[in-house]
């Protein structure tokens, strides 16, 4: 680990959690376009995706993130590790199939709504408590969230599937990676790494499983690899990660950026066009943002 991260883990733990949230997020919101540019059809395109990220995760986990790792196995087999490797399951197929359903700027900010699980979750599990200004600026983002969403169905160049189907993908995925998240914080002793990466990989065998023959193999190598191999485990094992040593809620909101950041990526790539009316929106939602993690993150910490 670079030598400002150790300084910076060993100074201030829950800037160290904001920092490998912002990266996790950061790496993330390429795969969208990735998923667009790699035209599969959604069962092989969930296949892949589960199968790469969860065997790279491991292999990420067991070479460098690990000291133990007899005993984070062994944590898997409680209630805890299979709800966590239930709910990253859920995860990896709700936003494939949301993304090849419509819009990507109606599941991203579907997506969005994780910060009210978060929260939610954070406040019976973990008494963690917002604050008053904590619930306002979640319930301006969500506000900012809604004006995207009412406005989604005029996205130009998106795919011609269900609107609401694809938002609904968007809220089990928000719903189950909150679950995730929180879990990571409360368990200090739960192997949180292996349950995602074994969740993901449940959910790529489920993905080949319903494919046929031809649309497993005749696969863009380029997509398939960045995407599995990149993209999804070094993005996920950070934001797995940061939980341990900052809020839910926080990660949760730093998750917004995504949806800013991913519909740009695709709009650049492939033409996909979200109105004027949805950009201005995710433009307020990321001031939002911005303003509620320097007061939380950094002006009540320096």
């Amino acid at each position: 680990m670079p030598r400002y991260f150790i300084e910076l883990l060993t100074r201030s733990p829950q800037r160290f959690g904001t920092l490998l949230a912002l990266i996790g997020v950061l790496v993330l919101t390429p795969d969208t376009l990735v998923i667009r540019l790699s035209g599969l059809e959604r069962w092989a395109l969930m296949g892949w995706r589960g199968i790469l990220m969860g065997a790279m995760s491991l292999l990420l986990w067991r070479l460098l993130l690990t000291r133990d790792a007899s005993r984070e196995w062994r944590s898997l087999a409680s209630w805890q590790g299979v709800l966590v490797i239930t709910a990253f399951s859920m995860n990896s197929a709700t936003f494939t199939l949301g993304i090849v359903e419509t819009s990507a700027t109606v599941v991203l900010t579907a997506v969005a709504t994780m910060p009210i699980f978060a929260a939610i979750l954070s406040y019976f599990m973990l008494d963690e408590r917002q604050g008053w200004l904590g619930w306002l600026a979640i319930t301006a983002a969500m506000g900012g969230v809604v004006v995207v969403v009412l406005d989604g169905g005029n996205a130009i160049g998106s795919p011609e599937g269900s609107v609401l189907l694809g938002g609904i993908y968007g809220v089990l995925t928000a719903a189950g990676l909150a679950l995730t998240f929180t879990m990571a914080r409360k368990y200090n002793d739960l192997g949180i790494l292996p349950a995602a990466a074994l969740g993901a990989m449940i959910s790529g065998f489920v993905g080949l499983f319903l494919s046929d023959l031809n649309s497993i193999t005749n696969v863009p190598l380029w997509s398939v690899l960045t995407m599995g191999l990149i993209i999804l485990p070094v993005s996920f094992t950070c934001l797995n990660l940061a939980p341990r040593y900052t809020s839910a809620a926080i990660v949760s909101l730093l998750m917004l950026l995504e949806m800013v950041i991913g519909p740009f990526w695709v709009w650049l790539g492939v033409g996909e066009q979200p109105t004027i009316i949805m950009m201005a929106g995710a433009g307020f939602v990321a001031l939002v943002l911005g303003l509620h993690i320097l007061r939380t993150q950094w002006f009540t910490n320096s």
